[in-house]
């Protein structure tokens, strides 16, 4: 069972979600780091607020905080309580509902689909974006919580005018967990994806049908995020991403405008998660797992 079985095609990722406490900080941080931000947005039914970081590759970037604590957002308010960070990915499917039933079968409990909505302020008016997702049981996903994310209304959410970055990212090129058995976190999301798992010493890198994801040791991460306090967090945990750039001299200038640490190394530059609302971000032209964690 897999995404692919449900959609009839493995499509992968849709966004992370980085539950952050301060959510203007979070903004002001990621807006130095050379990130377009849209405007802050409301979710009505779950009393929570975000800014997003679309990308032009079809996936992005949700900044989520709490507004006001409900049973709906007790998994946000939970992990806020501990760290900040990626709290949750999402995955991409045309029906949140037709994939509920075989998410279940195959192990992956799923609660019923929710529906919701943000209002957007456009230069020609309100519109509102409509989402249904479709959560997966936290305890079959080792590291954090997984949903499917079904968007009503694409055309919304991905603005032209919000798709170009300083920085020049144009996409997730990979997502990152940390886990001192990487092997049996590999092997969960090879299932829920469908996808093959390639070994890499002591990482695995698990093939989703377009982001594929990184399972390494704290150890061999330290090496690309040396020092992180997100370290510190109990394992496995979602770590952070790889972003795909399109000129990396443009993406270094625009990271040292932004005056947090940066490392250089191999094609890839790194921020550790202090500069980024918690989450670990690399940045590379061409993701090579050699490279990130030689």
């Amino acid at each position: 069972m897999s995404t692919q079985d449900i959609t009839g095609e493995r499509l992968g990722l849709d966004h992370l979600v980085v539950a952050v406490r301060d959510l203007d900080a979070a903004k002001d941080a990621y807006t130095r780091l050379g990130f377009t931000v849209t405007p802050r947005g409301r979710h009505t039914e779950l009393k929570s607020a975000n800014h997003t970081v679309m990308f032009q590759g079809g996936d992005y970037i949700e900044l989520l905080g709490i507004e006001e604590q409900r049973p709906i957002n007790a998994h946000y308010a939970a992990f806020l309580r501990q760290r900040e960070g990626v709290a949750a990915i999402a995955l991409k499917t045309a029906d949140a509902r037709a994939a509920r039933d075989p998410l279940t079968a195959a192990g992956f409990t799923a609660a019923e689909t929710l529906d919701f909505g943000r209002p957007v302020e456009l230069p020609e008016g309100t519109r509102e974006a409509r989402f249904s997702i479709t959560q997966i049981d936290p305890a079959t996903t080792p590291g954090g919580r997984v949903f499917l994310c079904q968007h009503h209304t694409r055309d919304v959410v991905w603005r032209p005018d919000c798709l170009a970055h300083a920085n020049g990212a144009t996409g997730l090129a990979a997502f990152v967990i940390a886990s001192d058995d990487p092997a049996a976190t590999a092997a969960v999301y090879a299932r829920l994806f469908g996808g093959s798992v390639t070994e890499r010493g002591a990482a695995r890198l698990v093939e989703t049908g377009d982001t594929p994801i990184v399972v390494a040791t704290p150890d061999r991460l330290h090496w690309a995020w040396t020092s992180d306090p997100a370290f510190a967090a109990p394992r496995p945990f979602f770590a952070g991403a790889v972003m795909r750039v399109s000129d990396l001299d443009r993406t270094q200038q625009a990271l040292q405008k932004s005056k947090f640490p940066t490392v250089v190394g191999n094609g890839v530059l790194r921020v550790n998660s202090p500069s980024a609302g918690g989450a670990m971000l690399a940045f590379a032209q061409d993701f090579d797992l050699n490279r990130l964690i030689p």
